[in-house]
């Protein structure tokens, strides 16, 4: 078989419920027109996910990877070895990929050449229809659902939003890896979030530039709970803690997540289009304030590791 030129990538993790449409979905993308391959981490499932898999190999070009040590970052640098493409395209195991997305993507192997990092657009899709103030607030909808639409051209890495990213295959050659104590992991439900962020701006600071591709598209799977009170207050509280995270590890000072006088008093109202975003602003400054005490508690600051974490 050919050297893949392209790669996709992903973890997935008791995925039954989103990944066999996945799979289905990268099984009538459009052929990118050189070798590739699909690389996925089974990060200890306990569901169909093995079952899942197997029955997409003779469909999909498809290595399998068993990690079963929590962490979604821990899964993608264990199947780091396997991917083989110059371009690494890294997705998540809950996206539904445009037909044209891996010819999209395999056009940035020759274009673009002086860039290293690229993001690509993702569109919210959501299960079952939200409420009418959730669809139309487009503001929440990039940190609650990853929604990413940018212009075509440079970038800052913290723009890029991680379940359809790229990375040459050279950064990973450098040596980089994504640093396993921020991201997903089923033993810690109130994880740090911004993994891809982290990653990026780490790659960054060593001198790669960064591009926003519009071509390659995604529709990120959004289910009702992912929309509850309980998630809007979960995944809030997980942000603020991956921005202070990213804050002390690179020694910057940062304000904390205001929490505004408008947001207190929303909080003690019943519809949810006020109160939902109060949520989302006490939570993520309760996660940022966490975080930084945490820290203040375990000994020396983050940003002493600085220069010299390129292997995370």
């Amino acid at each position: 078989m050919s050297t893949p030129a392209l790669t996709v990538l992903f973890a997935t993790r008791d995925g039954e419920a989103v990944l066999g449409r996945t799979l289905q979905a990268f099984a009538e993308v459009r052929h990118p027109g050189v070798p590739w391959q699909m690389v996925v981490i089974d990060n200890g499932s306990r569901d169909s996910t093995s079952a899942l898999l197997g029955k997409f190999l003779s469909r999909l070009p498809l290595e399998i990877v068993h990690h079963p040590i929590a962490g979604k970052n821990a899964a993608l640098n264990a199947g780091i070895q396997l991917c083989h493409g110059e371009l690494i395209v890294i997705a998540d195991d809950d996206i539904l990929p445009d037909p044209a997305f891996l010819n999209a993507w395999a056009s940035y192997l020759t274009k673009q050449a002086s860039y290293s990092l690229f993001g690509g657009r993702i569109d919210p899709y959501f299960e079952t229809p939200p409420p009418d103030w959730l669809r139309l607030d487009r503001r929440h909808h990039a940190l609650m659902f990853a929604a990413r639409d940018l212009a075509e051209g440079p970038t800052e890495p913290g723009e890029i939003y991680g379940c359809n990213m790229a990375v040459r295959r050279g950064v990973f050659d450098q040596g980089f890896r994504f640093d396993e104590r921020v991201g997903p992991d089923r033993d810690n439900p109130n994880y740090r979030m911004g993994s891809e962020v982290e990653f990026l701006r780490r790659v960054a600071a060593a001198g790669a530039a960064s591009w926003f591709a519009r071509a390659p598209l995604v529709r990120h799977i959004v289910r009702a709970h992912q929309w509850t009170e309980a998630a809007w207050i979960g995944r809030a509280y997980r942000c603020g803690r991956g921005r202070a995270y990213l804050m002390l590890k690179e020694g910057r000072n940062m304000a904390p997540p205001r929490v505004t006088l408008a947001d207190r008093l929303a909080l003690l109202l019943p519809m949810d289009r006020y109160r939902f975003p109060a949520l989302s602003a006490l939570h993520m400054a309760r996660g940022f304030a966490d975080e930084c005490a945490a820290t203040a508690v375990s000994g020396p600051t983050l940003a002493s590791q600085k220069g010299r974490d390129r292997t995370e």
